[in-house]
């Protein structure tokens, strides 16, 4: 849809600069890129919750004197208003025109509001649930060999495993990250990367003696192969769980809510916890530079970045459905309600919750058994194989 929304925006560009006459009269001021930026990136379908709209050109507000259009069908139309709202569910593109210069575009969903859980499509089903395995990456902005590991994970994304994996982005340890927080140095800590050092990797909050390292001979390929072995292994164990989610959040609401169920196979003790993740994050701060890489992967932007976790003591979350031993063939909820204010959010656009089911291992340890990750606004059903 992105590639086909691109294609008609480029066709509707040509058009727009041809008839526009702009033969170099009105030259674009210097200062920086033309962007539309929105102040919110959902809103409820009530026809008052807004979304409004500010055009920069570079760091200059230039909104009163630049031009609005909205996305509809195959064309945009001008609007009459710096603001938008809607009482029709959807996803609205929107760009800005500034003295000849046209801004990417911009989308801002229109969602119901609090999403009900998805239909179970095998009800009576408490086996073969399709698993995902958990990935937590010990990060930071001004650790030296940490770029290597996110390229390595970069080329692990390429392969079919990387579709069965939950990659987490845990910034700590080293100070001048401004995306270290209590909840990532919890995560961290957690993992043992506190005692290990970054970078480092770990699956699904195993012993901190599996923690993926780097060594001076790794590559990017290296390292994905190494991820990639480690994901095959994990994926063969199979999960005793299964898990379905809705996660809602907008900008005025002020939350994300997230509301779960959890269907057990196998008798156990069993925590749940939810976790908030932001993507293409731009790091103001970034400390280190990788030469041999830099050109082909971009490390001034990051992706899986840890925001907030339900639970901070433990991180392996609260016990499942309230029990200290969940019975094979119960279907057991979960629901928990993360404040905005506390979570640093870049882009809510970018958010994405993880809803990870941890059992007991042995004596007092809690390892993932499977894991899920579900886009505000949205659901997902349960899975099997």
């Amino acid at each position: 849809m992105k590639k086909y929304w691109n294609l008609l925006l480029c066709s509707f560009l040509l058009v727009f600069a041809s008839c526009s006459g702009n033969s170099g009269e009105d030259e674009v001021p210097e200062g920086g890129e033309l962007v539309l930026i929105s102040s919110a990136a959902y809103i409820e379908n009530n026809g008052t919750d807004q979304a409004v709209f500010t055009v920069m050109k570079g760091k200059k507000d230039v909104t009163s004197e630049a031009k609005i259009y909205q996305k509809n069908g195959a064309s945009y139309d001008l609007m009459s208003s710096t603001s938008f709202s809607s009482k029709k569910s959807g996803e609205y593109a929107f760009f800005a025109s500034y003295n000849g210069e046209m801004s990417p575009a911009i989308t801002v969903t229109v969602t119901s509001g609090m999403q009900g859980l998805p239909e179970d499509p095998q009800p009576d089903k408490f086996d073969g649930f399709k698993q995902r395995v958990l990935a937590v990456q010990g990060t930071s902005l001004g650790c030296v060999y940490c770029p290597l590991m996110i390229a390595g994970l970069t080329e692990y994304a390429k392969l079919e495993e990387s579709k069965s994996t939950v990659l987490v982005a845990a910034h700590a340890i080293m100070s001048g990250d401004d995306m270290i927080s209590d909840y990532s140095t919890a995560v961290a800590k957690g993992m043992g990367f506190n005692t290990t050092g970054i970078p480092a990797l770990l699956f699904n909050m195993r012993s901190s003696s599996e923690i993926l390292g780097l060594t001076s001979a790794d590559s990017p390929s290296s390292v994905a192969k190494h991820v990639q072995s480690a994901a095959q292994t994990l994926l063969q164990s199979g999960a005793n769980t299964g898990i379905c989610a809705a996660v809602s959040g907008t900008e005025a609401s002020g939350s994300i809510k997230v509301t779960a169920a959890v269907k057990v196979g196998k008798a156990g003790k069993y925590r749940i916890c939810a976790w908030v993740l932001e993507d293409d994050i731009h790091a103001t701060g970034q400390l280190n530079k990788y030469p041999s890489l830099e050109g082909t992967y971009d490390f001034t932007y990051h992706s899986n970045v840890l925001r907030c976790i339900s639970s901070t003591s433990p991180i392996t979350g609260v016990n499942l459905g309230g029990k200290e031993e969940c019975k094979s063939g119960e279907t057991l909820g979960f629901s928990y309600e993360f404040d905005l204010k506390k979570l640093s959010v870049t882009n809510m656009a970018n958010v994405r919750v993880a809803i990870i089911v941890t059992r007991n291992e042995s004596g007092a340890r809690y390892i993932v058994d499977n894991v899920i990750s579900s886009k505000l606004n949205s659901q997902v059903k349960f899975e099997y194989k």
